[in-house]
C-alpha cells in the first residue's frame, strides 16, 4: 500500500529552473517513446489497420462487448459471472493506470482506451472455446495484482513510477498479444485444461516482469517517501532504513511467507506478516522463569550429554532421557536446552541451531480445527525454527520450495527442506532438536535425521517415560541412542526444588526461628524419600504443608506423602466432595465440562466469565437489564461499562486464579495461562455420572447420612424457640444447615459425557439471547463460533429429555428475537478501526454465514433438533408454534422458514436505522443477499451445501457471497425486497426520506467503483432533502460531497447547525438520543473544516472545530484530518487547543481505545511521519498539552479488560517518537524510560496483530540511546556498565534471531560499546562472528542481488570496529554495484534515443508498412519489451547537508559511535565539530566528539582492468585488487578465530 504523504517528487531537490525543464522534457518524451510501442503493438493486434481501434472505447462498451459475446455462446457458461467481475475489476485498474501515465506526457492520448482494445482482441480470438471465461479470469487477476498497487499513487506520481505505471500496461497488451499467439497453437482444439494461459512459459515470463516492476516500485515509494520528509525535516537517515533494508525485508518476508505456507500452518497461528506466532517461544520462556536457581547442574558434568554435545564425531546423535511420568523431565530438558543455548558447553563447531517443541504446550482439542497430526505439529514447528535460523538457510529452504512445491507428505518436508539442504552439511553449523514428550508418530522421523550417512547428522534430544522407551524406540529398525535416566541425575534438583517450596511458606522461610531449621530438614529428608522424585506427589504434599500450621497437620500431610498418585488423586476427590458445598461442586464440575468438551482453551479469565453465566441468572436475576445498543457514542456501553458489567458476572469475591490454587487443586493453569487439569491422570479418576463408580463417592464412604430438608426445618424450628435472634445469628446456623445440605452429595465431583454438548450448547444459547451477557466479546465469539458443533455432537436419543426441553425455547428465541439475531449476524466492534475488525469480528461473522445462511449445515441442523418431540414440548407460543410447523413441513424452504425473522431485522438494520459504518452495511448486505440466493430454487440448486467453499478467500463462492464490491443490480434487488417485507409503500414523506439517504449511503459505501454510481447516490441525496427539507443526514452527506462547492457546503451545514441548536432548545431530551447527538457533532465538525479551507475566519473555524467534541460522539479517523489542517498553517495555537479539548473529553476513549491507537496516534506518528505534536509543543511551550495527551491514552488501556498489550506499546512508540521530536534535549531524554517500559511490557505479550518490526525499531532506538548514554561526559564506569548491560539485555537469544539486519543496529550497538571499553564480552564476540559469516555466506551463495546486503551489513561493523581498511574495502564494493548499475542504465538509455531517433527518420511511411514487416522471433520481442534497467537511486547521503549520491563523487565520513548509520560530508563534519550542525539538525544523534572512519570517492580507474571474482583495494597503493575468496579468507581469519573454511 502506498504511503499517503505520496506527491509529486519535484520538490525532492533544488537544482536550476532551466535544468528542471530539461529534465522534465526528457522524461515525457521517454514516457511517449514507450507509449508509443504500445499503440503500434495494438496496431499490429488489429491486424495493421488503425481503423479497427475504437477510440472511444471505454469501460461499459467493453462490458456489453462481453455481453454479446457471451449472448452468442450456445451453452451458458457458470463463470461468466466471475469472469465478467474480475474483467471490471482489470478495466478500472488500467483506467487508473492509464489515467497516471497521461498525467506524464506533455500531448494528450489515452492508454486505458488503448488497453481496453488489447483486451477486445483477445476476446474476439479465443471466442466460442470452452474455458475461456475461466482461463482468462485466472490471467486478468494475475495481472491486476500488479496494476492495484499503482491505483493508490493516483496524483502523486514522479517520472520514475510514472515510468513503472507505463511499463506495466505496455506488458499488459504485451500479454494480450501473447495471449492471441496462444490460440494459433491451440486452433485444432475447442477445449482446453485449466491455466492454459498461466502455464504458458511466455506469459509466465511477461508476468515475472511485472514482478520485477512491482518490486522497483516499492522501492521507488520509499524513494519518494524520503524526498518528502527531507523536505519537511531532514530526515536523510530514513533512506538507510526504507530504500535499502525494505527490499531485503521484503524479500525475507516473502521467503517466510512461503515457507509457512509450504510447513501447513493454520491461519488462526500466523501473526500480520503471515509468520506464526512463536508459541513455542513464549512456552519455553515461562518454563524457564519456573526452574529453581542451581538446578540442571549435574548436565554439564554427565559424560553422555556433554559428549552429545561436545563431540565432532558421535557414533549415536541421539540422546534419550527417559524417567517415569511427572518425574521432571521437561524442566530439565529446559535446563538442557537453555545450557546449549547459551553456550555453557562449547560445541563443536562456531554456530549452534538449536530448535525446540513441548508436546504439552501444544496440547489441542480433539475436536480443534487444527486436524494435524502429531507428526505434523511438531515438523512444522521444528522445521520453521531451522528455516529461519539465519539467513542463508531460509533462503535455501525457500529455493528448495521453490524448485519443487510439492511433497509427499512429512517426511519428504524434512528429506527435502533439511537432509538435502545444502546448509546441513555447512561445516559451521550444528544442529540440536530438543523434544519434550515423544510420540510414537515421531520415531520413523528421528530415526531418518538420526542414520543420514554422513557426518553432519542432526542431534537430537527425547525426553520419554521409562515404559515406552523400549517399546518404541527398541524396535527392528528403531532409533539409535544414549540413554541417560533422570532418577540416577537429578536428586540434587528435588532437594533445591523442595527448598525453594519451603523458603516461599510463611511458617517455614524463617530458619532463624527455633525448631525451623529441624522441621526443614525433617520435610527435606520425607519429602525426598516417600515422594521418590515424583513432582505430582511433591507438589501435593508441599501444597498441604503450605495450607497448616500446627505441628499434628504437618505431621499428618508427610505420613501420607508416600501414598500412590491414585491414592492421592481419589482422597482428594473425596476430600473436595466432603468440604467443598454445593455450589463449589457445581463449579468444580462446569470447569470439567468446559476443559474436557470446550472447543478450545480458557484462559482464567475466560473461564470465570463462562462460569458466571449459568449462576448469575438464578441468583442475580435483578441484574438482568439490558444495557444500550452498542453505538459509536461516549455515552454507550464502552469498554469501562463492560468492566461494569463483568463485576456484576464474578461469582465469587476471591480471585479466580487463587481460588483454583486453594479450593479446587485438581486443576492448574499452565504455563501458557490455561486452565488445564493437574495432571492427566485425574480425569481417569473422575466418576461418569450414574456409572457403577458412583459406589466409590456414596455418601456411606464419608460416614454420614443423607440429611433431608425437612430434618433441618425441625431443628431450625426447636433454635427458634429457644435462642433469641440474636444468639442464633452469632452461631451461624444457617450455614450450617447449608452445608449439612450438600452432606447428600446429590451433586458430586463427576462428568456427564451423555450431556456435555448440549449444556455448554445451552449455555451459548443463553449467551446469545441475554443481551448482557452478549456484550462479553469472547463468550460472545466462543459461541458464535462452535454453538452449530456443539449442537451437531449431540445424541438426541441419549440426551436428557428436561435438558433437550430448554434447548427448544431457546432456539426460537435465537431464530426470531432481535437479540439472538444480531449476536450471531450484526456487528458489535464499530469503535475499532477496519483493519483491527477484519482481523477479529469479521471472521467471527463470516464464519457464521458460511455455516448458517450460505451452506446448508446450520438449517439441517435446526430441523433436527425441531423434529424431536422433547426439544418442542415447551414451545407453546408464537411465533415457536408456526416456526416448528413450517420447519416439519414436507417441501419447506429451510432458510427461508428460520431466517425470514432474521432477514427483515437485517433489514431494519439497513434502511430504517442510524446505522452507517461500511461493517454495518456489508453485515447485513452479506446476510440478505446469501438469504435471497438460497430462497430462490434456481441460484439455491447452483450453492455448494457444505460450508468449505464460502470460506476460501480464492474461491469463487467467496467472491460471488462474500466480495465487498456490490454491483448496482444486488443493491437494487436488495432494496426491493426489503422495501416488501418492511411495508415502504405506506412510508410517510419523512420516511421516504429516510428511506433514501440510506439508499444514498450504502450505494455510496458499497459501490464504489460502479459505473454512474456517483450520479445515483447524489440523486438520491438531494432527492432525500427535497422530501424533507429538515433530514440533516441527507445535508450532511451532500455538504461532504467533493463536487459540492464551499460555499454551499457552509450554507447547508450551518442551516442544520442552526435548526438543531433551536430544536435543542425546545426539546432538551433530542440531544440524549445518540443518533441526534452524533449527527450534531459530525455537521459540527464539517462545518468546521469547510469554514476552515475559506480561510476567511480561522478563529471561528477552530471553535467549532471544538465545539464537535461536546456531543456524544468520536471519530478519530476526523481528527487528525483537523489538526493536519492546522499543521499545513502552523496554527500550532490552535493545534494545542483541539489536543487540550481532547484531553478533556478522555472519559470516552476506552470505548474507541484502538481507533485512537491506530487511527489517531500511529496515523500521525507512523503512516503520515509527522512530528507535528511536538512542533505545536515547541512553538507554544505546550508541552504539558501533548504529554498529558499520551498519559491519559495510556492511562485509558489499563482500565479495559480486553488483552490491549499491542495497542499500548503503539501509544508508548508514539510518545516516545513525539518526545524525541522536542527541541529541548531533557525531553527527549524521557522517551528512554517510555521504551524501556514498552518493551519490557510487550515481549512476552505480543500477539498477531503487532508486527515484531516495529517492536525491533524501538529496540534499535533504545540501544543507540544507552550507547550514546554510556560514553557522555562525566558518566562513571558503573553506571556505563549499567548501560552496557541493558544493551546486552535487549538482544534476543542468537537462536531466536531469524532475521539479522532486523537486529543489526541493537547488535553494534553492543559490539561498539565493549570494542571502546576494550572489555571483550563474549556476547558481544559471539554478535561479532554471527555478522561477518552471514555476510560471507550472503557472499558465497549464487544470488548476487544479495550481495549489497552483505557489503551493507559488513559496512556497519567494520565501521563499528574502526576496521578502517575492511569497511573502505566494503564502500568500495558498495560504490562499484551502483557504478555498474549506472553503466547499465545509461547503455539502455542510448540505445533507446537512438531507437527513437531512428523511428522519427523513418516517418509515415515506415509506419505504414509496420503491420507488413516480418516480426522477430517470440523470445526476442519478449525480452524488448522487458524491463528496462532502472536508474540506480542513490545509496547514500549526508546527514548534514541532505546532498545525495548514486556514486560517491566526494568523500564522506562514516561515524563509528554511530555505528556506520551516518554519514557526512567534510563540510557537515566540520560544521558538527563547531557546533553549527546541531542548530540546523537538532534532532541530529551524532555529537562532536564521536569517531569518524575517513571514506574516499569512488575512483573507476580502481576497477579498471579488475577481473570477475576480485575485490577493489583502495588503501592497496601497488596492489589494486585481490580475489573474492582471499578476501573472505582475511576476514574469517581475522574474526571467525582463523577458520579459513567456506
Amino acid at each position: 500500500m502506498a504511503p499517503s504523504t505520496l506527491q509529486p517528487s519535484t520538490s525532492g531537490l533544488s537544482v536550476g529552473a532551466a535544468s528542471e525543464k530539461a529534465t522534465d522534457l526528457a522524461e515525457q518524451k521517454e514516457i511517449e517513446a514507450i507509449w508509443k510501442e504500445v499503440n503500434n503493438k495494438v496496431v499490429e493486434l488489429a491486424g495493421g489497420d488503425p481503423t479497427k481501434i475504437q477510440k472511444t472505447l471505454d469501460i461499459d462498451a467493453v462490458l456489453k462487448f462481453i455481453d454479446g459475446v457471451q449472448d452468442s455462446d450456445k451453452e451458458k457458461s457458470e463463470k461468466f459471472g466471475l469472469f465478467k467481475k474480475i474483467v471490471g475489476r482489470t478495466l478500472q485498474c488500467i483506467n487508473t493506470v492509464g489515467g497516471l501515465v497521461a498525467e506524464g506526457a506533455s500531448t494528450v492520448f489515452a492508454p486505458a482506451g488503448m488497453c481496453y482494445n488489447a483486451l477486445t482482441f483477445v476476446i474476439q480470438a479465443w471466442q466460442g472455446y470452452e474455458g475461456i471465461f475461466e482461463n482468462l479470469a485466472e490471467l486478468l487477476e494475475k495481472c491486476v495484482e500488479f496494476l492495484e498497487r499503482l491505483e493508490s499513487y493516483q496524483g502523486r506520481m514522479d517520472f520514475r513510477l510514472t515510468r513503472v505505471a507505463c511499463q506495466n500496461l505496455r506488458l499488459f497488451v504485451e500479454i494480450c498479444d501473447r495471449t492471441i499467439k496462444l490460440r494459433r497453437k491451440h486452433k485444432r482444439f475447442l477445449a482446453f485444461t485449466k491455466q492454459l494461459f498461466l502455464n504458458d512459459n511466455g506469459i509466465q515470463d511477461l508476468l515475472s516482469m511485472m514482478d520485477r516492476l512491482n518490486a522497483k516500485e516499492s522501492l521507488l515509494v520509499n524513494a519518494q517517501t524520503y524526498r518528502i520528509v527531507s523536505d519537511s525535516a531532514g530526515d536523510v537517515k530514513l533512506i538507510l532504513e526504507t530504500q535499502k533494508e525494505q527490499k531485503k525485508e521484503d524479500e525475507a518476508k516473502k521467503w517466510r511467507r512461503k515457507i509457512a505456507k509450504t510447513l501447513g500452518f493454520p491461519g488462526t497461528t500466523l501473526d500480520v506478516d503471515g509468520e506464526p506466532i512463536p508459541t513455542w517461544q513464549r512456552t519455553f520462556d515461562s518454563r524457564k522463569n519456573t526452574l529453581v536457581g542451581g538446578t540442571g547442574e549435574w548436565l554439564k558434568d554427565d559424560q553422555v550429554f556433554c559428549q552429545w554435545v561436545q563431540s565432532s564425531s558421535l557414533k549415536r546423535s541421539a540422546v534419550v532421557l527417559e524417567g517415569k511420568n511427572g518425574s521432571g523431565k521437561t524442566s530439565a530438558m529446559a535446563n538442557a536446552l537453555r545450557c546449549v543455548r547459551k553456550g555453557e558447553l562449547a560445541g563443536p563447531t562456531s554456530r549452534t541451531v538449536s530448535v525446540y517443541f513441548f508436546m504439552d504446550s501444544e496440547k489441542r482439542k480433539p475436536e480443534d480445527e487444527d486436524t494435524s497430526s502429531i507428526l505434523e505439529l511438531v515438523s512444522r514447528i521444528l522445521l520453521w525454527q531451522i528455516a529461519t535460523s539465519y539467513e542463508a538457510m531460509t533462503k535455501s529452504v525457500y529455493q528448495i520450495i521453490e524448485r519443487s512445491p510439492d511433497f509427499d507428505g512429512t517426511l519428504d518436508l524434512w528429506q527435502q527442506l533439511f537432509v538435502n539442504n545444502k546448509e546441513r552439511m555447512n561445516s559451521d553449523t550444528t544442529f540440536f532438536l530438543f523434544v519434550d514428550g515423544l510420540d510414537k508418530t515421531l520415531v520413523e522421523l528421528f530415526r531418518k535425521l538420526t542414520s543420514v550417512p554422513d557426518d553432519k547428522k542432526a542431534r537430537v534430544f527425547l525426553t520419554a517415560r521409562t515404559d515406552i522407551v523400549s517399546d518404541w524406540l527398541d524396535q527392528d529398525g528403531g532409533l539409535e541412542y544414549d540413554i541417560i535416566t533422570l532418577s540416577d541425575q537429578n536428586n540434587d534438583d528435588i532437594d533445591k526444588y523442595i527448598t525453594d517450596r519451603m523458603d516461599n511458606m510463611p511458617i517455614l522461610k524463617d530458619s532463624s526461628r527455633p525448631g525451623i531449621d529441624d522441621w526443614r530438614n525433617r520435610i527435606l529428608e520425607t519429602l525426598r524419600r516417600k515422594c521418590d522424585g515424583d513432582y505430582f506427589k511433591l507438589n501435593t504434599s508441599l501444597d498441604a504443608l503450605s495450607k497448616v500450621d500446627l505441628v499434628d497437620d504437618i505431621k499428618e500431610v508427610l505420613r501420607d506423602a508416600d501414598k500412590t498418585r491414585t491414592d492421592q488423586i481419589d482422597s482428594e476427590i473425596r476430600r473436595l466432595n466432603r468440604t467443598r458445598t454445593v455450589k463449589e461442586i457445581q463449579e468444580i464440575n462446569e470447569i470439567m465440562l468446559w476443559v474436557e468438551t470446550g472447543r478450545s482453551w480458557y484462559s482464567v479469565e475466560i473461564m470465570e466469565a463462562i462460569l458466571s453465566v449459568k449462576y448469575r441468572a438464578r441468583d442475580f436475576p435483578d441484574a438482568l437489564t439490558a444495557p444500550p445498543t452498542l453505538t459509536r457514542r461516549k455515552t454507550g456501553v464502552s469498554v469501562a461499562d463492560e468492566g461494569e458489567t463483568q463485576a456484576t458476572l464474578t461469582i465469587s469475591l476471591l480471585p479466580f486464579a487463587q481460588k483454583l490454587a486453594e479450593k479446587y487443586p485438581i486443576f492448574t493453569i499452565t504455563d501458557t495461562g490455561y486452565v488445564d487439569w493437574r495432571s492427566s491422570e485425574i480425569v481417569e479418576r473422575i466418576p461418569e455420572k450414574g456409572s457403577q463408580q458412583d459406589a466409590l463417592f456414596d455418601v456411606a464412604a464419608y460416614g454420614q447420612q443423607v440429611i433431608q430438608e425437612s430434618e433441618i426445618s425441625i431443628v431450625r424450628h426447636f433454635l427458634n424457640n429457644v435462642c433469641p435472634p440474636e444468639l442464633y445469628a452469632r452461631f451461624g446456623f444457617e450455614g450450617f444447615f447449608d452445608a449439612m445440605l450438600g452432606a447428600g452429595r446429590k451433586d458430586y465431583i463427576c462428568l456427564d459425557s451423555d450431556n456435555a454438548n448440549i449444556k455448554i450448547a445451552l449455555t451459548c444459547l443463553t449467551i446469545l439471547t441475554e443481551e448482557e451477557l452478549r456484550s462479553n466479546k469472547v463468550l460472545r465469539q466462543y459461541s458464535v463460533n462452535w454453538l452449530l458443533d456443539h449442537l451437531k455432537e449431540v445424541d438426541l436419543a441419549i440426551a436428557d429429555r428436561d435438558l433437550k426441553g430448554r434447548i427448544g425455547p431457546l432456539l426460537v428465541k435465537f431464530l426470531t428475537e432481535e437479540c439472538g439475531i444480531d449476536s450471531m449476524f450484526w456487528p458489535f466492534d464499530t469503535n475499532v478501526s477496519m483493519n483491527t475488525w477484519d482481523q477479529n469480528e469479521y471472521k467471527t461473522l463470516h464464519e457464521a454465514r458460511c455455516e448458517w445462511v450460505y451452506s446448508m449445515s446450520g438449517v439441517q441442523e435446526l430441523s433436527r433438533w425441531f423434529h424431536d418431540s422433547s426439544v418442542t414440548k415447551h414451545i407453546t407460543e408464537e411465533p415457536g408454534v408456526s416456526l416448528v410447523a413450517a420447519v416439519k413441513a414436507p417441501s419447506a424452504n429451510l432458510h427461508e422458514v428460520l431466517y425470514s425473522y432474521a432477514a427483515k431485522e437485517l433489514a431494519h438494520h439497513l434502511f430504517r436505522r442510524v446505522e452507517f459504518t461500511p461493517r454495518q452495511f456489508l453485515s447485513a448486505c452479506w446476510f440478505i443477499r446469501g438469504y435471497l440466493s438460497r430462497i430462490d430454487p434456481e441460484k439455491s440448486s447452483r450453492m455448494p451445501s457444505e460450508p468449505d467453499p464460502y470460506r476460501d478467500e480464492d474461491s469463487e463462492m467467496f467472491a460471488e457471497y462474500e466480495g465487498r464490491e456490490f454491483s448496482l443490480d444486488h443493491i437494487a434487488m436488495i432494496e426491493a425486497w426489503a422495501a416488501k417485507v418492511l411495508d415502504k409503500q405506506n412510508d410517510s414523506l419523512v420516511e421516504q426520506a429516510s428511506w433514501e439517504i440510506h439508499g444514498a449511503l450504502i450505494t455510496f459505501q458499497l459501490c464504489p467503483f460502479q459505473h454512474g454510481a456517483v450520479e445515483i447516490y447524489q440523486a438520491r441525496a438531494r432527492k432525500t432533502v427535497q422530501l424533507d427539507p429538515k433530514n440533516w443526514h441527507a445535508c450532511h452527506f451532500i455538504a461532504k460531497q467533493p463536487n459540492t462547492s464551499s460555499t454551499e457546503a457552509v450554507d447547508l451545514l450551518s442551516r442544520a447547525k442552526k435548526a438543531i441548536d433551536e430544536l435543542r432548545k425546545e426539546d432538551e431530551d433530542w440531544i440524549k438520543d445518540h443518533a441526534n447527538s452524533s449527527l450534531l457533532a459530525r455537521i459540527t465538525l464539517d462545518l468546521g473544516d469547510r469554514l476552515w479551507d475559506q480561510g476567511e475566519d480561522d478563529a471561528r473555524a477552530a471553535s467549532i472545530h471544538r465545539e464537535s467534541l461536546d456531543y456524544d460522539y468520536v471519530h478519530f479517523v476526523s481528527y487528525v484530518e483537523v489538526l493536519l489542517r492546522y499543521r499545513d498553517r502552523e496554527a500550532w495555537g490552535e493545534l494545542i487547543a483541539f489536543v487540550e479539548a481532547l484531553n478533556a473529553a478522555s472519559d470516552s476513549w476506552a470505548a474507541f481505545f484502538d481507533e485512537l491507537v491506530n487511527e489517531f496516534v500511529f496515523d500521525i506518528v507512523h503512516v503520515r511521519e509527522s512530528d507535528m505534536l511536538a512542533r505545536a509543543a515547541d512553538a507554544t511551550g505546550r508541552w504539558d498539552v501533548v504529554e498529558k495527551f499520551f498519559t491519559l491514552a495510556i492511562g485509558v488501556s489499563h482500565g479495559i479488560h480486553e488483552d490491549t498489550h499491542d495497542l499500548l506499546f503503539l501509544v508508548r512508540d508514539g510518545f516516545a517518537r513525539t518526545l524525541a521530536s522536542a527541541a529541548d534535549p531533557a525531553r527527549r531524554d524521557k522517551a528512554m524510560a517510555i521504551q524501556e517500559t514498552a518493551l519490557q511490557d510487550i515481549r512476552p505479550t505480543r500477539t498477531e496483530s503487532l508486527s515484531r518490526h516495529a517492536i525491533e525499531a524501538m529496540t534499535d532506538s533504545l540501544a543507540q540511546t544507552y550507547l550514546d548514554r554510556a560514553f557522555r561526559e562525566g558518566v562513571s564506569a558503573e553506571e556505563a556498565a549499567k548501560y552496557g548491560d541493558s544493551l546486552a539485555g535487549l538482544l534476543p537469544d542468537m537462536a531466536d534471531v531469524a532475521d539479522l539486519w532486523m537486529n543489526s543496529v541493537t547488535a553494534c550497538c553492543l559490539i561498539r560499546f565493549h570494542h571502546k571499553r576494550g572489555s571483550g564480552l563474549k556476547l558481544a564476540q559471539d554478535w561479532t562472528q554471527h555478522i561477518v559469516r552471514t555476510s560471507i555466506e550472503l557472499l558465497s551463495d549464487d544470488d548476487e542481488e544479495n550481495d549489497d546486503m552483505a557489503y551493507w551489513m559488513f559496512a556497519r561493523l567494520t565501521n563499528t570496529v574502526d576496521d578502517v581498511r575492511n569497511n573502505r574495502i566494503t564502500w568500495a564494493l558498495r560504490n562499484m554495484v551502483q557504478y555498474n548499475a549506472l553503466q547499465r542504465w545509461q547503455k539502455w538509455v542510448d540505445a533507446e534515443k537512438e531507437a527513437a531517433a531512428a523511428n522519427g527518420a523513418n516517418g509515415a511511411e515506415d509506419e505504414s508498412k509496420t503491420a507488413a514487416a516480418p516480426q522477430p522471433p517470440d523470445g526476442d520481442r519478449e525480452e524488448k519489451a522487458g524491463d528496462a534497467p532502472g536508474k540506480p537511486t542513490w545509496f547514500v547521503s549526508c546527514d548534514g547537508c541532505d546532498r545525495e549520491w548514486a556514486v560517491m563523487s566526494e568523500t564522506l565520513h562514516s561515524c563509528a559511535d554511530c555505528v556506520g548509520a551516518l554519514q557526512l560530508c567534510a563540510a557537515c563534519l566540520e560544521k558538527l565539530r563547531t557546533g553549527e550542525l546541531e542548530k540546523s539538525k537538532p534532532d541530529l544523534r551524532c555529537r562532536p566528539q564521536h569517531e569518524f572512519i575517513e571514506v574516499p570517492s569512488w575512483d573507476p580507474r580502481l576497477v579498471e582492468g579488475m577481473p570477475r571474482g576480485y575485490v577493489p583495494l583502495p588503501d592497496g597503493g601497488a596492489e589494486r585488487w585481490i580475489s573474492m575468496d582471499q578476501w573472505k579468507a582475511e576476514l574469517r581469519k581475522k574474526y571467525l578465530d582463523g577458520d579459513a573454511k567456506k
